[in-house]
């Protein structure tokens, strides 16, 4: 048995459902705080685990605690998500019983790592407790680009098994492909999907979309905002976004049903482990504009997709104004096909819970 352990159960379920009914030798259980997808959690996973956890503060107490009982208590083998996760894990881990080895996926290194001065302060705050705890706690952490490999290990001197698997698997049958003949004499349509932070670019793309006024270009955002994320943007910066010309606020939206009805998707993160909504654009037949970072640049290999220098926004606006469509998107869906599904990524996972195994 292996469980998934995170956070927030949005993460459970977004990027990881699909991996579900691709394991042949382990059942997959999900401990999360319940939330808006735990009765889809239920529905998913072999079992749920409700777990209660503060997301808007940076250390929850009273979860580290809950945690610590709930690792006791179940003989199950762990799989976290996201560094905070982690964290969290290692120091409830080290009061337990006996301790458990687990795995860990850094899908990206966040807000810990970023230029925020609040961060950097944290930072050197938690640095002795990951050395101390991540080597004792993880048997293999798995990172989702090389650069965010070698910042973390640098900085945590982590001495276990380490891998790298790019992205978190997509469940391509899901999608519907865009038609290549739609936009003849309609306006082109381009998205940014993410969730509404900062460091999302959010404040970029509303620079970009102010600067256009062509009426041949129709911008739409979609996401909802994160109120436990220290990057969420404030209320006056979602007003703006409301109130914007020529854009409209979708939302949430199923990516997966509505993806395939625009033309151009933009990607303005400023890190990222390794871009979700760029596969999915990518495969779907989306023109692809993102900038240049650690999480993006490991695609260069797709077709269809123009990477650019971070803060170069005027750069996005000659790409846009020259579209002409995608011819074929044949390479790029055979790609991550190939390199990128669902069914690749568990299998890949599933090497990594037998080399746990032998761990324990």
């Amino acid at each position: 048995m292996i469980t998934y352990l995170s956070h927030w159960d949005w993460i459970l379920y977004k990027s990881r459902k699909d991996l579900i009914g691709y394991f042949k030798n382990y059942e997959i259980s999900a401990m999360s705080p319940s939330g808006e997808y735990s009765e889809k959690l239920e529905e998913i996973y072999k079992n749920f685990y409700p777990w209660e956890i503060n997301r808007n503060k940076l250390l929850d107490i009273k979860a580290i605690i809950s945690l610590r009982k709930i690792i006791n208590n179940y003989d199950t083998n762990f799989h976290c998500f996201t560094l905070k996760t982690g964290i969290i894990f290692s120091i409830a881990n080290l009061f337990v019983g006996k301790h458990k080895k687990a795995v860990l996926s850094i899908t990206g290194l966040g807000y810990l790592f970023s230029d925020n001065v609040k961060a950097k302060f944290l930072k050197l705050l938690v640095k002795p407790f990951i050395k101390y705890l991540f080597n004792k706690s993880f048997s293999i952490i798995i990172f989702q680009n090389s650069s965010d490999k070698k910042i973390f290990l640098k900085f945590s001197g982590f001495a276990n098994k380490t891998t790298i698997i790019y992205s978190s698997g997509i469940e391509t049958s899901n999608f519907k492909i865009r038609n290549t003949n739609r936009n003849n004499n309609k306006k082109i349509k381009i998205i940014l999907i993410s969730r509404l932070l900062y460091d999302k670019g959010i404040l970029d793309f509303l620079s970009l979309v102010n600067d256009f006024n062509n009426e041949k270009f129709k911008f739409y955002l979609a996401g909802e905002r994160d109120e436990g994320n220290p990057q969420n943007i404030n209320n006056e910066d979602m007003d703006k976004i409301l109130n914007t010309n020529n854009l409209e606020y979708l939302g949430e939206i199923n990516i997966e049903d509505k993806l395939s009805e625009f033309d151009i998707s933009i990607v303005m993160s400023f890190h990222e482990g390794f871009s979700r909504i760029l596969l999915e654009s990518l495969y779907v037949g989306l023109y692809c504009l993102a900038y240049k970072i650690q999480g993006t640049e490991v695609m260069g290999n797709f077709e269809n997709l123009e990477l650019i220098n971070l803060d170069n926004t005027q750069k996005f606006k000659q790409y846009i104004e020259n579209y002409k469509g995608v011819l074929n998107n044949d390479h790029n869906t055979k790609l991550i096909n190939d390199l990128y599904s669902s069914k690749v990524v568990a299998s890949k996972f599933e090497n990594l819970y037998k080399d746990l195994e032998k761990s324990v």
